[in-house]
């Protein structure tokens, strides 16, 4: 049986501190593992610490490889971010769907000219709520957005651990200075 995925994907995390300037925040950024294939991705979630235990302010990004988790890299700069906002009682929820999510961007479950436009995916712990976000190119294109807005969230509805949830789109002009 071959579990190849399409690409290489890095898994990071990274701690706000918040004696450190927003514009250095990646300082506490760390590479915790690449992989390749569905086997090592399903070892490496089981050595991690859930998302949901994390400690507040701290998130995990999965990129592509030579895709830095930053708006700021060329892959990044001109897209956007899907977003989907846990909050209270949904909290017990982030893990499952923060596992669907990366299964989902990374499986053969996505058509390839939208999966090519997918960059990553980040889960960000904030004090009561979770954050899970997929992260594309060109937000411009606004057909393209929304055929990956509709799929992911076809996606969560299929899986039926959600029953009420909205995703939201923000294109990553909104975080330049």
């Amino acid at each position: 049986m071959n579990n190849n995925l399409d690409n290489i994907w890095i898994l990071w995390y990274d701690k706000i501190n918040h004696a450190i300037g927003s514009d250095d925040w990646d300082k506490f950024l760390v590479r915790i593992s690449s992989f390749g294939t569905m086997e090592s991705f399903c070892n490496l979630l089981g050595r991690i610490i859930p998302l949901s235990q994390i400690s507040a302010g701290a998130s995990y990004h999965l990129f592509r490889q030579y895709i830095e988790p930053r708006w700021e890299d060329k892959n990044n700069i001109e897209g956007g971010k899907w977003n989907l906002v846990l909050q209270k009682p949904n909290l017990i929820k982030a893990d499952r769907l923060w596992f669907l999510t990366l299964a989902f961007v990374m499986s053969g479950s996505v058509k390839k000219h939208l999966k090519s436009s997918i960059t990553g995916v980040v889960g960000t712990v904030k004090k009561g709520q979770i954050r899970i976000a997929i992260w594309t190119k060109r937000s411009k294109d606004e057909n393209l957005q929304l055929c990956i807005g509709k799929v992911w969230k076809k996606s969560i509805q299929e899986s039926m651990i959600l029953d009420k949830f909205m995703l939201e789109f923000v294109p990553h002009k909104f975080y330049k200075k």
